[in-house]
C-alpha cells in the first residue's frame, strides 16, 4: 500500500510541481500588479501635488521607492524649490519697479513745476531757451521711465494681458476717441466695421489699445503734417488685422526688421523725440495675446503696419 502511494505521488509529481508553479506564478504576478498599481498612485499623486504647486518635502524610506520614484521625487523637490526660488525673485522685481516707479514721480513732477516757473520769469531769451529744454528734457525723462517700467512688468509676467473674445468695434472707439480729436486732420478711421456684421476678436481691450495707439503714435511722428494716416479693420479668417497706414517717410528695407527692438533708432530720424520702446512694447503685447505684427514699407513713400488679433 505504501509502496503504491509513493508510485502515485511520483507519478503525479509533474502535475503537482506545475501547480506549485502556476500558484507561485499567480502570487508573483498578483504582487507586481499590487506594486505597480502602488507605484502608479505614488506617482500620480506626486505629479499632481507638483502641478498644483503644493509639492512638499517628505522622508521615504528607500527601501519603499522604486529608483523611478526616487529620482521624480528628487526631481520634483528641485523643481519646487525653484519654482519658490523664482517667485521670490519676481516680487523682488516688482516691488523694485514699483519703487523706481514712485521714488522718481516726486522729482520729475518738482523739475517740470521749477522749469514752468523759470519760463514765466522776465528772462532774457537764452535764459527761457534753457528753461524749455530742462522743461523737455524732463518730459522726456518721464516718458522713458514709464515705458521701462511697463517693458519690465510685461517681460516679468508682473503684468499679463487677459484677452477676450469681443467686437472689433470696441477697440476701434476706444482708439478713435484718444485721436480724432487731436489729429482729425491727419487720421482717418475706416468707418466701414460699423456697417458690417460684428468682428469678433480675442483681445485685452486695455493692453492692445496701448500698442495700437504707439503704432499710431510712430505714424503721426514721422508724418509731416499734410500727411494722412488710415486706420482699418480687414477680416481674415482666423484672425482680424488693424491696418494702419500712412504717407510718411518710411522705413529702409535694411532697417525693417530692426524697428521692433528694445531702443532702437534709426540714425535718420535722431532729429525726432523717441527713447526706441514704442514698436518693442506694441509687439510684446501683440504677441503675449497670440496675434502678430507685420509691417510693409518703402522709404520716401510711407509704411503699413498690420496688427493680427486671434480670432480665438
Amino acid at each position: 500500500m505504501t509502496a503504491y502511494l509513493i508510485k502515485g505521488f511520483y507519478g503525479n509529481l509533474p502535475v503537482i510541481l506545475m501547480s506549485v508553479t502556476v500558484i507561485l506564478l499567480a502570487g508573483i504576478l498578483i504582487y507586481v500588479l499590487v506594486r505597480l498599481h502602488r507605484e502608479y498612485d505614488m506617482l500620480d499623486k506626486m505629479l499632481d501635488s507638483a502641478i498644483e504647486g503644493n509639492f512638499q518635502e517628505k522622508r521615504f524610506d528607500e527601501f519603499m521607492l522604486s529608483r523611478l520614484e526616487s529620482k521624480l521625487y528628487q526631481f520634483l523637490s528641485s523643481s519646487s524649490l525653484g519654482r519658490k526660488k523664482v517667485e521670490e525673485e519676481r516680487g523682488k522685481v516688482e516691488e523694485l519697479i514699483a519703487n523706481i516707479s514712485h521714488q522718481t514721480k516726486t522729482p520729475i513732477t518738482t523739475i517740470r513745476l521749477y522749469a514752468g516757473l523759470l519760463e514765466e520769469k522776465d528772462l532774457p531769451e537764452e535764459e527761457h531757451l534753457l528753461a524749455r529744454r530742462i522743461a523737455e528734457q524732463n518730459d522726456r525723462m518721464a516718458f522713458l521711465i514709464e515705458n521701462l517700467v511697463k517693458m519690465s512688468r510685461l517681460e516679468n509676467g508682473i503684468v499679463a494681458v487677459h484677452p477676450v473674445k469681443q467686437d472689433i468695434a470696441v477697440l476701434m472707439e476706444s482708439l478713435a476717441g484718444i485721436f480724432e480729436k487731436n489729429e482729425e486732420r491727419r487720421i482717418l478711421f475706416d468707418p466701414s466695421y460699423r456697417s458690417q456684421e460684428p468682428i469678433i476678436a480675442c483681445y485685452d481691450l486695455k493692453w492692445t489699445v496701448e500698442a495700437i495707439s504707439n503704432i499710431i503714435e510712430n505714424a503721426i511722428k514721422y508724418t509731416d503734417q499734410d500727411g494722412k494716416i488710415k486706420i482699418s479693420v480687414i477680416p481674415y479668417q482666423s484672425f482680424t488685422a488693424i491696418e494702419i497706414k500712412d504717407n510718411g517717410i518710411g522705413i529702409a528695407e535694411e532697417e525693417q526688421a530692426s524697428v521692433f527692438l528694445r531702443f532702437f533708432r534709426s540714425e535718420k530720424v535722431n532729429d525726432k523725440k523717441g527713447v526706441g520702446l514704442g514698436l518693442y512694447l506694441a509687439r510684446e503685447i501683440i504677441t503675449k495675446q497670440g496675434g502678430y505684427i507685420s509691417l510693409q514699407s518703402e522709404e520716401g513713400k510711407g509704411s503699413c503696419f498690420r496688427v493680427f488679433l486671434s480670432e480665438r
